[in-house]
């Protein structure tokens, strides 16, 4: 019996060890932190720690869309709180070369500890900072939408699917692209276009073709939830396209009623398990929208909205990142890069304080000297599933 207690009380305490602490130990310990059993353990308690965010610095090279580095590194950000100075440090958790180059400008998505790295070519990878995991995906269909577009990083989803038990990426492609027209008199837009979506199931060995999305897709990151991919059109009007996780199809579901204004900024993300869309109704207002998906019919609610005082120095596109009991964390662009973040107290609608991402505290830079940093964020919590082995 005391063999048993002492075993039970050796279990709880590593569960509740960081990711990078488990390794530490003897090794008849560490055949059991490797169990599915003691993985699904872990997650289920960093998902119940306070919510972090992750950072991963590019420098960008403003002649070259497609300029890349031969490393990338990932930082966990130790947010100050309020009323500390509007500066934050970071924790480098994870760094790799790749001398085979990623493009500077990505779009980072998160799921479970895991990040999918979507580049500005048909290349992805995907990592896990905790476990020091980093895996280029095979190369998918080729997007034709690459050749036609500046400034573009087509993002992918990252989810669970829990019916099959396994992690997958999403991405869309475009077979073939056309030049996309906008008619005044009807409000909407018109394009010729070929559009297909795969999938890869990490741990596999290939992309598996999907059913065709319904419309085509934009530039818009991704709702990734327990239960779907939510992608955002804007052919021939905004609209939202479901693909289910379980039945992996397609169907087309309401969006908030924001009306059909394209030149609004538009954002989404999923936010404590909510679909969360973000619509700039005017000049530095914001309203925030929730649903809940576990239904086939999204039933939207205004969660809040975000009323800003004009900042000169600031281009109020703001995108939530991570909420945290009354307040939400949220991402703005600065007047030369996207290097602020900000909390927003929602019962009071104000914003309490700017956390600045291109500054340390004492003044130095995190990268270089360059204006041309993008320190792209996402949320976070730690995880010990693995790239390669079905740990889960």
């Amino acid at each position: 019996c005391a063999a048993i207690l002492d075993d039970v009380l050796i279990y709880e305490v590593l569960v509740r060890l960081p990711a990078n602490g488990c390794g530490c130990f003897r090794r008849s310990w560490r055949a059991g932190i490797t169990g599915a059993s003691f993985v699904r353990r872990h997650l289920e308690l960093s998902r119940t720690r306070p919510p972090s965010v992750l950072a991963v610095p590019r420098e960008v090279d403003p002649l070259d869309d497609y300029a890349t580095s031969t490393e990338i590194s990932f930082h966990r950000l130790m947010l100050p709180p309020a009323p500390a100075p509007g500066t934050t440090e970071t924790e480098l958790i994870f760094e790799k070369a790749w001398p085979e180059g990623i493009t500077r400008r990505i779009a980072p998505t998160h799921c479970d500890g895991l990040v999918a790295i979507a580049t500005a070519t048909d290349r992805v990878f995907v990592c896990n900072p905790a476990t020091g995991e980093f895996v280029a995906l095979p190369l998918g269909r080729h997007n034709a939408e690459l050749q036609d577009r500046d400034l573009l990083v087509p993002p992918v989803a990252l989810g669970f699917d829990r019916w099959r038990n396994c992690y997958v990426v999403g991405r869309y492609f475009y077979r073939a692209y056309g030049e996309k027209s906008f008619n005044n008199v009807t409000g909407e837009y018109s394009q010729d276009y070929d559009i297909g979506q795969e999938v890869f199931t990490i741990g596999a060995g290939s992309w598996e073709l999907t059913q065709d999305p319904p419309h085509a897709v934009g530039i818009l990151m991704p709702m990734c939830t327990r239960r779907a991919f939510y992608w955002h059109s804007d052919v021939p009007k905004p609209r939202l396209m479901r693909f289910s996780l379980q039945g992996r199809t397609f169907a087309v579901v309401s969006r908030p009623p924001v009306g059909r204004d394209h030149l609004s900024v538009h954002e989404m993300v999923d936010l404590d398990g909510k679909l969360c869309y973000v619509h700039a109704a005017a000049e530095a207002s914001f309203h925030v929208w929730l649903a809940d998906d576990r239904h086939d019919e999204l039933q939207w609610s205004l969660h809040c909205r975000i009323d800003l005082h004009p900042d000169p120095n600031l281009i109020y596109y703001s995108r939530p990142v991570i909420s945290d009991g009354g307040k939400m964390l949220f991402r703005a662009a600065g007047e030369y890069s996207y290097n602020h973040l900000f909390w927003c107290s929602v019962p009071n609608n104000t914003r309490e304080k700017m956390v600045d991402l291109y500054t340390r505290p004492d003044g130095s830079k995190y990268v270089g000297q360059s204006q041309d940093l993008l320190q792209y964020v996402v949320p976070y919590f730690e995880s010990l599933v693995s790239l390669t082995a079905c740990n889960y």
